[in-house]
């Protein structure tokens, strides 16, 4: 057994420095790699904990340790052996802040709020020491961003970097913040450059105009310009963000060559594509500073896709934008070379496959949205799911993204449902996840054995948090009623973009209140500098391949930026976009359906 006197004497000579800084910057106490000699050091005193009452202050030094040495699970138990109101208010820093790290990584940020807002910890920071207040400031920062409280976020960002002395260290920040802002709808930036305080509504003013002529980057320059003239002591004035000293070849191409199936099956969607492609084009055309490329299209109908890439590269093309069928996508991995940035239309999402360079997979995956419901849930404290989604190519891929990333998170998928198209009653198909059918059958045993006229409610399984329904409007509108007619009126349910084409259809869509989904920009009022106007008669998954055709050229203008090392995305017309290992992500914007109607809403 360890005595009390030998830990004391063993924390005095191998306690490290509780500060969390690396030079003037503020790093984390949770480390990403293991340090197996400080594990060693926190072992001894975790162990002996169990047979000794150990101080309050030297257990804490153990956490650190735990943290320093990237084991998680140690931090935690040992933050649960710490009585706080023992630790003095130095230490009591150091733990409430090593709590809320331990917060946001695992994705509570309400939780990490709390704590940031504890009564104790307020008072104590009226002491903060530079570094602390730097570590506090960055942490208000991620765990607003990640509620979704931009303003504070970013406002915390600028106080941060107010405190900051190296020119580096506050580039940092200012990436930072226009990451963010560059993530944020148009109608936001609008607002807040009206409503906010001077340097945060500056900085939105500055993203607004920057917004205007996202595919323009010579008019973005001529618009920064005279923005810093004329606010030439704002801080993005004096350090701006590096994407403006980045080089941005890709915006001043003079030939792209289009693969696409122009003919049968596959004419309808590609034109449906060109027409969302030629849209940016033609907003790019109208305005000065620039002189757009010259589009050839290549019709891989009457070729293979490698003839047809051939071809694209032998006739000069710059950039190679397709083909839009699975195996398109699959043909150009399989290029011996890709030798200009190619960017494909459709997304493989297979981890047995090596992403080639200069290849680029963009594609209406359901897999980001998925994810992002999937995000939204465990951070609400749901953990138990059900999946509803049409037996077809799409549902089947959706239901399964959403299983691993899922159980990834720690969450269980308690039941899935397909329905096939021609679907009359969801009742039927519910009933078994919901184990209605069991509830049923139990009441028929009762009236049997106890009384015939027994009134018989059937009831739910109780172990269901929230249900997953996908599909298109159509199928979508009988989902919800019949949830409700089984008992399950109380959970939430949650969807993706496919559920709403961006066409009002009050009368028809009454039955999809409250649900929450994952909606493209362009489907809300406000979001885009400029609305994307497509046929508002196509079906939705036509208009989401309009949509597809807008972004490409986004994507393609906007390529370097999105390949930098700051990893500043674009604002497109299906989500925010961004670039992750040779895969455009998007990430969508939140609607919810009320009375029909759909309204932006921050779950």
């Amino acid at each position: 057994m360890v005595g009390l006197g030998c830990i004391l004497a063993f924390i005095s000579a191998c306690t490290p420095t509780t500060t969390t800084q690396s030079g003037s910057v503020p790093v984390t106490f949770i480390a990403t790699t293991e340090d197996t000699s400080l594990y060693e050091q926190a072992e001894i005193l975790f162990a002996g904990a169990q047979s000794v009452e150990i101080p309050s202050e030297i257990m804490l030094q153990a956490a650190i340790m735990f943290a320093k040495s990237g084991d998680k699970k140690r931090t935690t138990q040992s933050l649960t052996l710490i009585d706080p109101d023992e630790l003095k208010n130095a230490d009591f820093i150091n733990y409430t802040l090593l709590g809320i790290e331990l917060s946001l990584q695992s994705a509570l940020p309400a939780e990490a709020l709390l704590k940031l807002k504890s009564t104790r910890f307020i008072a104590a920071q009226v002491s903060l020491k530079r570094q602390d207040k730097l570590h506090v400031l960055s942490l208000k920062s991620d765990i607003n961003a990640k509620l979704g409280d931009i303003e504070s976020s970013v406002n915390a960002s600028i106080e941060l970097a107010q405190l900051l002395s190296k020119k580096s260290d506050v580039l940092n920040v200012h990436n930072k913040i226009w990451r963010q802002l560059s993530a944020q709808p148009y109608n936001f930036l609008q607002r807040c450059f009206s409503d906010a305080e001077p340097v945060l509504g500056l900085w939105c003013n500055l993203a607004a105009d920057m917004r205007l002529f996202q595919s323009n980057y010579p008019a973005q320059l001529t618009q920064f310009n005279r923005w810093k003239t004329a606010n030439v002591s704002h801080p993005a004035a004096r350090i701006p963000p590096s994407w403006l000293k980045q080089n941005r070849k890709n915006a001043s191409l003079s030939q792209v060559a289009l693969l696409l199936p122009l003919q049968d099956d596959y004419r309808i969607p590609s034109q449906t594509f060109l027409d969302g492609f030629m849209a940016a084009y033609y907003q790019l055309f109208e305005q000065s500073n620039t002189e757009p490329p010259n589009i050839r299209l290549h019709d891989t109908s009457n070729q293979t896709m490698q003839q047809a890439y051939e071809n694209a590269i032998a006739e000069g093309a710059e950039m190679v934008i397709g083909g839009l069928r699975e195996s398109e996508t699959e043909s150009l991995m399989q290029l011996p070379l890709i030798p200009v940035p190619t960017i494909s239309l459709n997304r493989l999402d297979r981890v047995d496959t090596q992403q080639p360079i200069n290849l680029v997979q963009f594609g209406n995956s359901p897999e980001d949205e998925m994810t992002q419901i999937a995000d939204l849930a465990w951070r609400k404290g749901h953990r138990n799911a059900i999946v509803i989604a049409p037996d077809n190519n799409w549902g089947v891929q959706a239901t399964r993204s959403f299983d691993t990333y899922w159980k990834q998170k720690g969450g269980q998928l308690l039941g899935q449902v397909s329905y096939p198209k021609t679907v009359k009653d969801f009742t039927q198909f519910l009933k078994p996840s919901l184990q209605i059918d069991l509830s049923e059958d139990r009441g028929v045993q009762l009236k049997r054995f106890v009384n015939s006229r027994l009134i018989y409610t059937p009831r739910r399984r109780q172990d269901i948090d929230f249900v997953v329904a996908l599909g298109y409007p159509l199928n979508a509108r009988q989902i919800k009623p019949a949830l409700e007619f089984l008992y399950a009126a109380d959970l939430p349910v949650y969807s993706i973009s496919k559920i709403y084409n961006g066409v009002e259809q009050a009368g028809l869509d009454r039955d999809l209140s409250g649900i929450q989904f994952t909606a493209m920009p362009w489907t809300l009022p406000g979001q885009l500098a400029k609305e994307l106007r497509s046929d508002k008669t196509m079906h939705t998954a036509y208009r989401q391949l309009y949509a597809l055709g807008y972004d490409t050229f986004l994507v393609h203008r906007n390529l370097d930026k999105l390949s930098s090392v700051t990893q500043s995305p674009v604002f497109g017309a299906m989500g925010v976009l961004s670039l992750n290992q040779g895969v455009i992500k998007r990430t969508g914007r939140w609607g919810e359906f009320n009375q029909g109607k759909v309204a932006e809403v921050t779950p």
